[in-house]
């Protein structure tokens, strides 16, 4: 039975360490990376999971529903190896949510899916959208795998399915064709179109057929390497489809028609970025999906040919779904034809010497693939095969002819299994609908006999855009046509639409709003007819050709003719709206969507659309104050940021605009959708951390005698560039004699070096032994928290789990304001990876840097360190959820067997010197009321250990031997109060303070806050908060353990007196600018 998962099992056992895909961001930094044994492990993983958990089964369709990256194609393998179909659908594009939603929505229907898989960020975006619109996607099991671990569970049972996979053609809503690719159909199309073991460069959509089968499927079984990115980043910045060429020598890449024409737009790509460009290695450039332009083939192949593209390597081709992807390649040359004759389907070629002014230039696609027959026939009559020169129909034969139309079984026979007259063998052919002719033996496309609009290769059907023309009240149903115009090469979208009255003419900017918003297509003109004067057939159907023949012509009593200038369409999609539809906004409204740059039809979340933790909290405050001047204060305080993430911007704005028609269901839809949000996020959020800390682990441990040669007794550290790690070396070096490797986040060994140099160099080291013994032994490794295995290469990872006898994981990400999901990479599978490491060949010791938070606002009177919040009690902010998690990991694993320490820090300052880099949320408010003179008499413990001491004590312990497999609360051995700190503070800055009872305090705050105030970001988070700080007034920290182990240890410190503490935080601020000297 062929496969492809035998050929890339093939290429595995070949390579498997080398790249198999690699996903970029916008700067060409990668994000994602697997080599093919990865990439197997995390397809089997998936499978394995769904097999478990799902009652899914061989045969069963599910909706790939994904951004752009590499989770799409993990989902889609997973799927093959336990015959599930999958069914890639439309990512929600520029235009919105709506649009996407409704054509998941007809291919669910269409495929009747089981299920739906979707990575986070989508997930919650869906998940709201449906909450208003319920429909046949609400009803199915929505999987988000991004949530699906690396585990031990068994091996997932290969299930052979002949269906690989089901391409939907359309861009259509109400009539999709799903196209059954079988695993057959896939190894011969690649056979026939990759001639080399390539490396591909490819930003084109994962759900299309170019770019999924083109560059993802026909990779892996030739065992290359893909580097791809988001389409949305080549419009941003088309130079990173060049610059990421040049990087990685690529040979391989293709785009549509408008993206060789997009690079070609003056300013698009700079003269600094050309003059590094080198396009030499390439040895295919393939323009195809749609009509291809011969100017600007000819001009890209001019100006690139200075900066190493080769002539010969850049093609047009011909190809579509049907036939699983190609059809021709290596078409270079164009011709001009006779326009008057192609109008009587025949081609004639002009000599230079002929009249160009009535010619039609078309570019060759190129010949028929090996084992490809193609034949020109006659639709009209008969279905005649065609001589050369003869425009007709293009008709196709081979082993890539895909298995038809699911569940069209009419309709397949009629596409799939049409007959040529006068042919008796192997008479069953594809008709493409495509119109073309065969000269020199090339073929030439020169049109399509179906209707198919398509736009930046993008397939949309007329009549889902004459259905939504026609709900205009005042055009007549059945007297609107759809169809496209070739203007300078480009496809445009032209509606002649009969009205029923010429005195009541619609309102052109309504219909064409109507029509980008549900279907994400910008319509260039609009030309309103009397509905009789639109062309029909004697059976009363619309001739879409004969009134784009009449409108050429010049021939239709046109009423209005309305053109939209791209300018237009562009400002009309961000500032103008239909309004009949939308409300009419006030200015506040207009300014929060300009001060965003936002439209207010984004399909992403904020987070997603470019809003950084700094620019949510702004957003959080202003779209308070929004509230509460429109008169709906207590709506304000169910702005909560952790909700905000996760909420699209399109649904937001459209929520909001109710408040401004004042209807009284205003304030109800405000409120349900925060709480049901609210409540299905908090439902989820607990259910992933209760599984997450269930994490089983894989790794094989040897005994000392099993391993081979002498090992080093080395140190690992995460987390060596934050605000404690610097700390955490200096201990080390004084106290330890390894070598103390570092995962750092760095692209090359050079930069490592550099991030670690910087961020030790914080602490003002006067000692130059100190200096020299962290040159000597401090030794960066390149590596990703967040990734499998850390993100490091088998060859660190083997080393690694050799030669360290302690790990020292103080690795994190800390931020008051994302949620679970956003640091669960770092916090909870990040130190799964460093139990994973501590289990794997030899065993080690594992001190692990937790926090107090992971109690979350705990009201319990004393919190003991054997306490640990097994319960999740009080647990609402995405740090203290995560850490959670990851302490409770420790937790188990030292259950089951592992050796390690929990060390707790409640709030760590800088130190008594003023060193580090501390901007946290005690620091921050601090220094704000510094800066206004105000205090609090809240009697909550504020326990202040400055680093220095931490770390140094941390260390200390971990030398004890006895210490092991217990849980240290790193927290000062006295009481303190917040007013005891500004008491100190008082005295430094020569100023009195203001105190307020903590229910007034924060109003205080709010009320002087500003946007430049470092405080303002984690407002919201304070303001939110309140109510649990207050309950928490008369919680303390038992540190028994800790003082009892600090004081065995020869090196241990005492705390140091309040003042001196006090006294660090204070040189830090004053230093750091955050308060005036």
């Amino acid at each position: 039975m062929p496969s492809i998962l035998s050929e890339v099992t093939k290429r595995t056992k070949d390579y498997p360490n080398k790249t198999m895909y690699s996903f970029l961001d916008s700067q060409g930094n990668i994000t994602e990376s697997y080599t093919y044994q990865s990439f197997e492990d995390r397809t089997k993983a998936i499978a394995s999971y769904l097999h478990t958990h799902y009652s899914l089964k061989k045969g069963d369709r599910v909706l790939l529903a994904y951004p752009p990256g590499l989770e799409m194609i993990t989902a889609f393998f997973a799927c093959a190896r336990l015959g599930i179909i999958p069914v890639p659908v439309y990512s929600p594009s520029v235009h919105g949510m709506n649009a996407s939603v409704l054509k998941m929505n007809f291919i669910a229907q269409d495929c009747e899916a089981n299920a739906v898989f979707t990575d986070s960020s989508f997930f919650w975006s869906f998940k709201i959208n449906l909450k208003k619109n319920k429909n046949r996607l609400s009803e199915l099991f929505w999987i988000n795998t991004t949530e699906i671990s690396h585990s031990n569970m068994a091996p997932p049972p290969e299930v052979h399915n002949d269906i690989l996979f089901l391409q939907y053609t359309s861009g259509s809503t109400s009539n999709p064709k799903g196209v059954v690719v079988t695993h057959h159909n896939i190894l011969q199309n690649c056979k026939n179109v990759a001639d080399h073991m390539p490396i591909g460069v490819s930003w084109l959509p994962q759900y299309h057929d170019m770019g999924l089968i083109g560059y993802y499927l026909f990779f892996a079984i030739k065992g290359g390497t893909t580097y791809g990115f988001s389409p949305s980043d080549f419009i941003k910045r088309p130079a990173l489809w060049l610059e990421t060429i040049s990087k990685y020598h690529a040979t391989a890449s293709s785009a549509p028609n408008f993206a060789f024409e997009y690079c070609l737009l003056p300013g698009k790509i700079s003269d600094d970025v050309l003059k590094k460009i080198d396009l030499s290695s390439l040895k295919f450039l393939m323009t195809a999906a749609e009509a291809i332009k011969p100017s600007t083939y000819q001009n890209f192949k001019e100006k690139f040919s200075r900066y190493g593209l080769k002539p010969k390597s850049f093609f047009a081709a011909y190809g579509l779904a049907e036939f699983t992807l190609a059809v021709t390649n290596y078409g270079r040359t164009s011709f001009c034809f006779n326009s008057e004759l192609l109008l009587h389907n025949k081609a004639q070629a002009l000599s230079e010497e002929d009249d160009k002014s009535k010619s039609t230039s078309i570019m060759s696609c190129g010949k028929p693939l090996a084992n490809t027959c193609l034949k020109i026939v006659d639709p009209h009559h008969e279905n005649n095969e065609l001589e050369s020169g003869r425009v007709g129909e293009i008709w196709l034969q081979g082993e890539s002819k895909c298995d038809g139309y699911w569940n069209k079984k009419k309709l397949s026979q009629q596409v799939f299994e049409a007959e040529i007259t006068g042919t008796n063998q192997n008479n069953k052919w594809l008709r493409t609908g495509d119109l073309g002719f065969i000269y020199h033996e090339e073929l030439f496309v020169c049109g399509r006999l179906k209707d198919l609009i398509i736009i930046r290769g993008n397939n949309y059907y007329p009549h889902d855009i004459e259905h939504l023309v026609e709900s205009d009240p005042l055009i007549r149903v059945g007297c609107v046509a759809a169809f496209s115009v070739s203007k300078s090469g480009n496809e445009s979208v032209v509606v002649v639409a009969g009205i029923k009255n010429r005195r009541k003419i619609p309102d052109a900017t309504t219909i064409r709003d109507r029509i980008s918003h549900l279907l994400g297509i910008s319509l260039s003109e609009i030309v309103f007819v009397l509905a009789k004067d639109v062309s029909k057939t004697s059976s009363g159907k619309i001739q879409r050709y004969r009134n784009k023949e009449r409108l050429v012509e010049g021939t239709l009593p046109v009423i209005e003719h309305v053109r939209f200038s791209e300018k237009e369409v562009k400002r009309g999609a961000l500032t103008e709206r239909n309004t009949s539809t939308y409300p009419p906004f006030t200015k506040d409204y207009w300014e929060l969507l300009r001060y965003y740059k936002l439209s207010g039809k984004e399909n992403t979340t904020l987070t997603n659309s470019g809003l950084d933790s700094i620019q949510l909290a702004e957003f959080s405050h202003d779209l308070e104050i929004y509230l509460r001047n429109k008169g709906f204060n207590d709506l304000s305080h169910d702005v909560d940021i952790k909700l905000l993430q996760k909420m699209v911007v399109s649904d937001l704005f459209e929520i909001l605009g109710v408040f401004e028609t004042k209807s009284k269901l205003a304030r109800f839809k405000f409120k349900k959708a925060f709480m049901d949000l609210r409540s299905e996020y908090q439902k989820a959020e607990l259910s992933l951390m209760a599984s997450d800390v269930l994490l089983s682990h894989s790794k094989e441990m040897l005994s000392e005698s099993e391993l081979s040669g002498s090992m080093q007794n080395s140190i690992l550290l995460t987390g060596g560039t934050g605000f404690f790690g610097p700390f955490l070396i200096k201990s080390l070096l004084e106290q330890t004699a390894e070598s103390i490797y570092v995962l750092v986040r760095a692209n090359s060994k050079e930069q490592a070096v550099n991030r670690l140099r910087k961020s030790f160099n914080t602490l003002h080291i006067e000692s130059q032994k100190l200096s020299d013994s962290f040159e000597k032994r401090v030794i960066p490794v390149c590596g990703d928290l967040s990734k499998e295995n850390l993100g490091l290469s088998e060859k660190d990872w083997n080393f690694l789990s050799v030669n360290v006898k302690t790990i020292y994981h103080n690795g994190a990400s800390v931020n008051y304001l994302k949620d679970y999901h956003t640091l669960r990479g770092a916090n909870v599978l990040g130190t799964k990876e460093v139990i994973e490491l501590a289990l794997c060949n030899r065993a080690k010791t594992v001190n692990h840097i937790s926090t107090t938070f992971i109690f979350g606002w705990s009201i319990k009177d004393t919190l003991f360190e054997t306490d640990s919040n097994k319960d999740m009690k009080f647990l609402d902010f995405g740090y203290s959820q995560s850490k959670w998690a990851s302490d409770q990991m420790v937790l188990k694993a030292m259950e089951n067997g592992l050796e390690a320490r929990v060390f707790r820090p409640a709030l760590i300052s800088p130190s008594a010197h003023g060193e580090g880099y501390n901007f946290d949320i005690s620091i921050r408010l601090l220094a704000f009321m510094v800066k206004h003179g105000i205090g609090t008499t809240a009697k909550n413990q504020v326990s202040f250990t400055p680093a220095d001491i931490a770390a140094n004590n941390i260390v200390a312990i971990a030398g004890i031997e006895s210490s092991v497999n217990q849980t240290f609360h790193v927290t000062r051995d006295e009481y303190s109060s917040m007013q005891d700190v500004t008491g100190i503070l008082s005295k430094l800055v020569g100023m009195d303070f203001t105190d307020y009872k903590l229910k007034e305090f924060v109003p205080e705050v709010v009320s002087r806050c500003t946007k430049k105030d470092p405080l303002f970001p984690l407002l919201n988070f304070l303001v939110k908060s309140v109510d649990n700080i207050g309950n928490m007034e008369f919680k303390r920290y038992d540190n028994s353990n800790y003082k009892k182990f600090r004081d065995l240890s020869t090196f241990g410190k005492p705390d140091l007196p309040l003042e001196d503490v006090v006294q660090g935080i204070y040189k830090f601020m004053n230093c750091n600018k955050l308060i005036e000297a």
